[in-house]
């Protein structure tokens, strides 16, 4: 039997998705702050991975700000739109600024008027930490922590301060403090009677299920919170659940049941003129074309999303359709304009703190240098990849770098080390259900027998 070629299995795939998350149930609040951004109001859940390893087209998921798209806009809608915008948390002169740094897109100096008028108005800290954390988001995820706590210190029961501090910890790769988070979202809501908020509850919680390889209880997950939308009439938790719930098909290899799952998403989504939700769905579609080899259709796919997330400064978005884009030059063979955009999503990731993202792009990076022939180099790149997987429990990660190392070291030809990583990496793709991917590893280990 002929040993597996890169060719055949030596790929990188990115992924986009969301997840839901709460929008509604606020207490009432000072207009202005309460208009100063959207930030806090319309705060989703946005997942991205860029995955390498035997071409396994494994979803994997980054607990991020999925709807950073909308929240931007409108966000940014709500600081130019009047006089109501700042007017009770600073004097003119501070709105005018707010207003005129927001649309420059100097997030960062927005934060420290934000962060100053908190400490400045304790009438107004909380809701003043909330923006000031989603604003940060963008570009500081320590300082958008900082902040999540610290609305969490000043309002132990308000849900919003959780959900976003989850959405914090889940991008740095904390996923049991994350999971506590969105567990004190759930006993929240159902507190307080608020379906909305169990819904995004139950989506964020699937979320962790699913990042941890649990498809069965990820799914169960979304199907309760898609439940609960769909009675409520929530197109917008809806569009996201139809999106995880694809995803969890597509890992399992129905990629039919999957891209019905996305267009259900995007044909929302585009009702709605959700900008960011659009973006996640037209990059999930272009993952479904990568897989069936249609690299035309993919990269239209990316680019559209890649537009959208550079128009509205979403670097997570930016980096994934980075990632994306850069696996369909390596499928081409432009190794060097595949190399060049994974460090551009690398330095992304680094500058966030993004860690999946950066095992993602380690491992496409590692992908490249294989195609190269620098082994070397290549298995340097695996081994971190390995590292963050495994010090993060993600299942699927690890299975890939196993599944790349095994690749390394067959072709050194050191059939027991390559045997070791392959037995590795199909208990752990038999663990998570990714069939397809599980029996791409029963023929590289078949293909040892050559070797014996």
């Amino acid at each position: 039997m002929e040993p597996a070629t890169l060719g055949a299995w030596g790929l990188v795939i990115s992924a986009l998705r969301t997840i839901g998350t709460w929008i509604g149930l606020r207490k009432k609040e000072p207009t202005s702050t309460a208009q100063l951004v959207d930030f806090v109001d319309k705060l989703v859940d946005h997942r991205v991975a860029s995955e390498v390893d035997l071409g396994m087209r494994i979803r994997e998921l980054e607990t991020e700000n999925a709807e950073l798209g909308a929240q931007v806009e409108a966000g940014l809608a709500r600081l130019t739109s009047g006089d109501e915008g700042l007017a009770e948390v600073a004097p003119q002169s501070e709105r005018d600024r707010a207003r005129r740094l927001a649309e420059e897109g100097e997030f960062e100096q927005a934060v420290d008027l934000l962060a100053a008028g908190a400490e400045e108005s304790e009438a107004h800290a909380l809701e003043n930490h909330l923006a000031a954390g989603a604003l940060a988001y963008l570009y500081d995820t320590t300082r958008a922590r900082r902040h999540f706590e610290r609305a969490i210190e000043l309002a132990p029961d308000d849900p919003r301060g959780w959900n976003l501090l989850g959405h914090v910890l889940g991008r740095l790769g904390l996923l049991a403090e994350a999971q506590a988070a969105y567990e004190r979202v759930l006993v929240l809501g159902k507190s307080m009677r608020e379906l909305a908020l169990i819904a995004t509850a139950y989506g964020n919680l699937g979320s962790i299920h699913q990042t941890r390889g649990d498809l069965d209880a990820a799914e169960a997950m979304y199907e309760k919170a898609l439940a609960i939308n769909e009675e409520l009439g929530r197109k917008e938790g809806m569009a996201n659940q139809y999106g995880n719930l694809g995803l969890i098909h597509e890992t399992r290899g129905d990629l039919a049941a999957a891209e019905a799952m996305h267009e259900k998403s995007l044909a929302i989504n585009e009702e709605l003129g959700s900008k960011g939700g659009m973006a996640n769905d037209y990059g999930n579609l272009g993952l479904i074309y990568q897989t069936r080899g249609d690299l035309a259709a993919a990269e239209a796919m990316h680019e559209k999303s890649l537009a959208i997330n550079e128009e509205l400064g979403i670097k997570e978005g930016m980096a994934g359709q980075y990632g994306n884009l850069g696996v369909i030059h390596q499928m081409r063979g432009d190794l060097d304009v595949a190399e060049a955009m994974h460090e551009k999503a690398l330095a992304i990731d680094e500058e966030l703190g993004h860690k999946k993202g950066m095992a993602n792009q380690y491992g496409n990076l590692g992908l490249i240098h294989q195609m190269r022939g620098d082994l070397d180099a290549a298995g340097a790149m695996y081994e971190k990849v390995l590292a963050i997987n495994e010090e993060l429990g993600i299942k699927e990660g690890m299975a890939r770098a196993h599944g790349n190392l095994g690749l390394v070291h067959q072709t050194r030809g050191d059939v027991a080390a390559a045997r070791e990583h392959f037995a590795n990496a199909l208990d752990l793709f038999e663990a998570v259900g990714a069939e397809p991917q599980a029996e791409q590893v029963r023929r590289a280990i078949a293909s040892l027998e050559d070797h014996d």
